[in-house]
């Protein structure tokens, strides 16, 4: 099963294993591991994007994929991916990346100004590997692209607040999802988010849920 690949690093990083390949998520603040033969960055906030740790993990194949403004900072191979749009990762046979749309309707802040706003074009991922998939929401509220993620095998949802879904809106996306495993994120990292989070998610969604421990 696709969810026995998966590893959490914290926050909203994940490794996966494909076979002898390795794809990251969001790698920030990870420990070393093996190199990545793709790194997938939802967008340019510090605590998903961390150039020192893509820089740290790749090799010279390394191809990195992300939005336009996270594409244009990578020093290697990159790709810059709209919502919608759809690849085959170089080297992965049979992996392919569609980006999803990822972005806030009504986490915003002081000002006003919304934290993840729908104009940037900032992303989730739904990953196919070999005919199981998986969705990263990236920083996001609950949205109707969501609606084109349903029935995948793994869903990986952030579920802190302020920035991003509570852990009752993470609930209702699972919902909408109904995917096979959900997986709760954007917790355990020194900015936001707590276990108790991942829990409250954990015993509100109204499909399986596993609460990952930090790979080493």
């Amino acid at each position: 099963m696709l969810i026995d690949a998966v590893e959490w690093l914290g926050h909203s990083g994940f490794r996966i294993r494909i076979g002898r390949s390795t794809v990251y998520i969001d790698p920030y603040r990870v420990a070393d591991g093996p190199k990545a033969d793709a790194i997938l960055v939802t967008h340019g906030h510090y605590d998903h994007f961390s150039p020192q740790d893509v820089e740290r993990l790749s090799h010279e194949r390394t191809l990195v994929v992300g939005p336009a403004a996270v594409a244009e900072r990578v020093t290697g191979r990159a790709l810059s991916l709209r919502p919608g749009e759809v690849t085959e990762l170089d080297g992965l046979r049979g992996v392919e990346v569609r980006a999803v749309a990822a972005y806030n309707t009504s986490k915003v802040d002081l000002a006003g100004a919304t934290f993840h706003p729908p104009e940037a074009g900032w992303l989730g991922f739904d990953l196919n590997v070999r005919g199981e998939r998986l969705y990263h929401s990236g920083d996001t509220d609950v949205i109707p692209e969501m609606d084109s993620v349903h029935g995948v095998d793994v869903a990986l949802l952030a579920v802190s607040g302020v920035y991003v879904m509570t852990a009752g809106e993470a609930a209702e996306a699972a919902r909408r999802i109904a995917p096979r495993v959900a997986v709760p994120m954007h917790w355990g990292g020194d900015d936001i988010g707590t276990e108790e989070d991942a829990r409250a998610f954990a015993e509100r969604a109204p499909v399986e849920v596993r609460v990952l421990e930090r790979a080493a």
